[in-house]
């Protein structure tokens, strides 16, 4: 629900280019939250797609459409515009479930105390059927640093503060921004949290980011800064592990249901209840 006249709850922000089949199932997905207010930003890199024409007819989704130096520039172009108190980002090839903003402001409400939440994901087809259930756990930098960020982007809220204090994306990197951004706001001390509810779901595509070669050489890059690393990883490797399962993110009670918008719909969700379904990454 988004209200004009009210200053919004939520800041979302949606970086762009040539993706507007995947970009009106984001859009979507927020327009649909109820009982909250929010505003809708797409940060776009002059799409030839169609994108623009689209964005001019939704009028109700603040759009900047420029070039940029990439996706994190373009977040940060949106967070320093961003009005909300509660910020977040949603990649094109990623949804919101319903109730998700209406349970992100209640638990912020709730907990004073914390600045970032992050919660449990899907990962599903582009025809929303799912591939498997994607867990996080309690996030930890040290863990994050010798192996890989496991709480998802998707389903991070923080507060607008860490913006005010002067935190911003590494525009630097292509696509492991959301890992370095993580790691600095939890070594300067943010508090962080894992809700164990479903918050959002990732469509694999095909040439999601987060597993290009760039992924692939900026980990490196980052694991190699951390000289501690070379002698920690193992160990530190088998406490996430523990960890991991003792939170429970290896099982999950079934049967399994969800609503997303799919390739066919942009208009109306679509539900799946699934009986069987994998914790694992297709190329775990």
């Amino acid at each position: 629900m988004e209200d004009s006249s009210l200053k919004p709850v939520f800041s979302i922000i949606t970086p762009s280019y040539n993706m507007l089949g995947y970009l009106k199932r984001c859009c979507a997905s927020v327009a649909d939250q109820q009982s909250v207010t929010f505003e809708q930003m797409v940060i776009d890199a002059e799409s030839d797609d169609g994108t623009i024409a689209w964005l001019r007819e939704n009028k109700q989704i603040i759009s900047v459409v420029e070039k940029d130096k990439g996706m994190y520039d373009a977040i940060n172009k949106g967070l320093l515009l961003a009005k909300g108190e509660i910020l977040s980002y949603l990649n094109c090839d990623e949804q919101y479930l319903p109730g998700t903003l209406n349970f992100v402001q209640e638990y912020f409400e709730k907990h004073p105390e914390i600045d970032i939440l992050f919660g449990n994901m899907l990962l599903v087809r582009p025809d929303g059927s799912l591939i498997a259930y994607r867990k996080g756990f309690q996030p930890r930098w040290f863990y994050i640093i010798s192996s890989h960020l496991y709480v998802f982007s998707c389903t991070m809220f923080f507060r607008k503060k860490i913006i005010t204090d002067g935190f911003r994306f590494n525009n630097s990197l292509k696509a492991i921004g959301d890992h370095d951004f993580v790691v600095r706001l939890l070594r300067h001390g943010y508090r962080a949290v894992h809700a164990r509810r479903y918050l959002a779901a990732f469509t694999m595509t095909g040439n999601n980011m987060g597993k290009s070669e760039n992924a692939t050489d900026e980990r490196r890059l980052a694991m190699a800064a951390n000289k501690w690393t070379r002698f920690l990883r193992y160990p530190l490797n088998i406490a996430r592990i523990i960890e991991k399962i003792i939170s429970g993110a290896y099982w999950e009670k079934m049967p399994l249901v969800y609503s997303v918008y799919d390739s066919t719909d942009s208009v109306k969700r679509r539900e799946f209840r699934v009986q069987r379904a994998s914790f694992r990454w297709p190329t775990e």
